[in-house]
């Protein structure tokens, strides 16, 4: 009887497939980790500009040397950053390039992806002491929304005319657009003749609460007074034979007059750019802008950026301008305006470090007893010095100990130098000699 095979061809293709799937999945892995770092990468050049302007947006200024944690997920939500892959990325970010004027500050992005990606000396930050921990406005949100009506403050219609709610826009420091959350009370009858009000609230996610009102004058029809017939006239218009009726017109449709709105995200941020630069006009950038209209509602990309906004060389006052239409070619215009300077002036630094220049210590030669001790006392030159960190050693710890306070204390007898060191490297002695 002939044995049977173990390893028929069906089992080897099996196994031929078997392993030509997992190679391709090991490849697809390596080939999706190669993608996402390529992603994590972008997302932190991306972020040295989008830390910039959250930490605008925001109103926290970072001095030298300064870092500061970032909420990645905050700077994706309000998209001041366009990445769907960093939302498992955490970071922080250190000024690189100090300026009082803080649109033109330069950071160094440092951040961790997952297990994928992880910026080169990333932990390495400098010392607690310079973390910026200021509130952000988002965590102290005090500010208000801001409405701005549609159409006029005060429309004025005739009694029998239709009222058409024109709406409004409502924007938040924070929570960005919140017109679909206005709430609108009032009514007005247009049977009657009278002043009415339209009120518009709105409340952010801080407990804000904003408030307009638009004020509806209904007025009476005027009465045209019809001239009297005369005799003849009415003689004739007996005789005359009565016209057929004209037909009722249709109704003509309402036309969208109303202008759209433009909005800035924060109206209190101004420009400054050194030569050589040009002005940020992006959408969410520090003069990040917004477009509503009545009807065709959000139209921001409809938004069109001219005047100053290529490189700009020469000092100066410069002006961008915005413009928007609506489908019924209803057409708004903004402008906004940003300074040019010429960086290559130096800047003063804050807190600029003030060097010590001197020591001393009183007593500079002291005679003991074992068992007894004395006080140091230290003086720097000059009093302002910024770091005023001093370190003391004893030559022979045998003979004379002292504290970090400069306590000295006598332990037998013999010969000792007591020394005072400051951070940047002065000295000062005081020989101790015990009996």
């Amino acid at each position: 009887m002939e044995e049977t095979k173990w390893l028929t061809k069906t089992k080897l293709i099996i196994i031929i497939l078997s392993v030509l799937v997992g190679i391709s999945v090991i490849v697809g892995i390596f080939v999706h980790r190669a993608n996402l770092k390529k992603e994590y990468i972008r997302f932190e050049s991306q972020l040295k500009d989008g830390a910039k302007n959250y930490l605008l947006r925001e109103k926290i200024s970072l001095k030298e040397n300064q870092w500061r944690q970032i909420d990645i997920k905050d700077i994706l939500n309000k998209k001041l950053i366009f990445n769907s892959y960093a939302s498992d990325c955490v970071g922080y970010v250190i000024v690189k390039s100090y300026s009082e004027d803080t649109t033109s500050m330069t950071y160094d992005p440092y951040i961790k992806c997952g297990r994928i990606y992880i910026t080169e000396n990333y932990g390495k930050k400098p010392s607690n002491d310079t973390e910026n921990t200021d509130e952000t406005q988002t965590e102290n949100d005090t500010i208000k929304p801001k409405i701005e009506l549609f159409g006029d403050k005060e429309i004025t219609i005739t009694v029998g005319d239709k009222y058409e709610e024109l709406g409004a826009l409502a924007k938040d420091n924070v929570d960005g657009d919140l017109t679909k959350k206005i709430k609108i009370s009032g009514k007005v009858n247009t049977s009657k003749a009278g002043t009415y009000e339209i009120t518009y609230t709105v409340s952010d996610k801080s407990k804000n609460k904003a408030t307009a009102k638009r004020k509806i004058i209904v007025k009476e029809k005027e009465i045209v007074e019809q001239p009297e017939e005369k005799e003849d006239d009415q003689k004739q218009e007996t005789t005359t034979p009565t016209p057929a009726p004209t037909p009722s017109p249709t109704p003509t449709p309402s036309i969208d007059t109303t202008k759209p709105i433009i909005t800035f995200n924060d109206d209190s941020l101004y420009q400054t750019i050194c030569t050589g630069n040009s002005v940020n006009i992006s959408v969410n950038g520090p003069y990040g802008y917004f477009a509503r209209d009545n009807v065709d509602g959000n139209i921001t990309s409809r938004v069109i950026i001219s005047g100053d906004t290529k490189v700009i060389n020469n000092p100066g006052t410069y002006t961008i301008n915005y413009k928007v239409s609506d489908s019924a070619g209803n057409t708004t215009y903004a402008t906004k305006n940003f300074t040019v300077k010429d960086c290559s002036v130096s800047i003063p630094k804050p807190n600029t470090e003030i060097p010590v220049q001197g020591v001393s210590l009183t007593p500079n030669n002291k005679t003991l007893s074992v068992g007894s001790a004395f006080q140091l006392t230290l003086t720097i030159n000059p009093g302002n010095a910024t770091n005023k960190t001093v370190t003391y050693s004893s030559s022979n710890s045998s003979v004379a100990t002292v504290t970090e306070s400069g306590y000295v204390k006598a332990i037998s007898k013999g010969t000792a130098r007591i020394t005072a060191t400051t951070n940047n490297g002065k000295r000062a002695v005081c020989v101790v000699t015990v009996n």
